[in-house]
């Protein structure tokens, strides 16, 4: 019973950051080096009279053209960033290796498997938002769990991709919340959503690890 607890806060811990689509991954790569720049543009000393004005609107027009070359503009529309399934082999990679090392780090989880990344255009050039249809294999459970991570990708050095840290930057949490709003991914999430339930409703054992890991969360969300 104990291992079975140890297990299963294990689990949690893990669950809190991979299962299903209510546990949204923000992350942020470049755009916080952008914004730093930019406010530290905004910042420059003022003058009196017509040298003031002139400097305030050369400042104003470098902010606005730096997000001009920088943003991807009109990708909060989804009609402008529609869903699409991932082509790039280098972007594919980076997401398959994410999952690979998340599996080996976790007790609980044997692999993820049948990854299917699907990709929405990220705030900023050269980032994207991955939303990664898997089925996690739990240990000694036979039945596969469906579930939808959501990371935030940007261009390397090398042209390729990686998984960037997770940022509390405001505006990125914003954005993404516009995007996983936007009808296709609500579309996504439901149909996890529904297969979410069907694996549970189709076996035992697994509804029964599901259901103690939603007491304990909700048990440690109580203290």
């Amino acid at each position: 019973m104990e291992e079975r607890r140890r297990d299963l806060r294990g689990l949690l811990k893990e669950h809190k950051q991979i299962t299903m689509w209510l546990l949204v991954l923000i992350f942020l790569g470049a755009a916080a080096v952008v914004m730093m720049c930019l406010t530290k543009d905004e910042t420059k000393p003022e003058f009196s009279g017509n040298v003031q004005g002139e400097q305030r609107s050369g400042a104003a027009d470098e902010v606005v053209g730096r997000k001009l070359m920088t943003e991807n503009l009109g990708s909060r529309v989804m009609e402008m960033n529609p869903l699409v399934e991932a082509a790039d082999e280098s972007l594919k990679e980076a997401v398959a290796d994410y999952y690979e090392t998340l599996a080996g780090h976790a007790d609980f989880v044997e692999s993820y498997n049948n990854l299917c990344i699907y990709t929405k255009l990220g705030k900023y050039k050269g980032t994207y938002i991955t939303f990664v249809r898997y089925d996690m294999k739990i240990r000694d459970i036979y039945t596969m769990v469906p579930g939808l991570g959501t990371l935030y990708l940007e261009k390397d050095e090398r042209d390729g991709y990686q998984v960037v840290a997770k940022s509390d930057d405001e505006e990125i949490k914003e954005y993404v919340n516009d995007i996983v709003a936007h009808e296709d991914v609500q579309e996504l999430m439901s149909g996890i959503q529904a297969d979410y339930a069907a694996a549970a409703a189709s076996d035992a054992m697994l509804a029964e690890a599901l259901s103690d890991l939603k007491n304990a969360y909700e048990n440690q969300t109580k203290r």
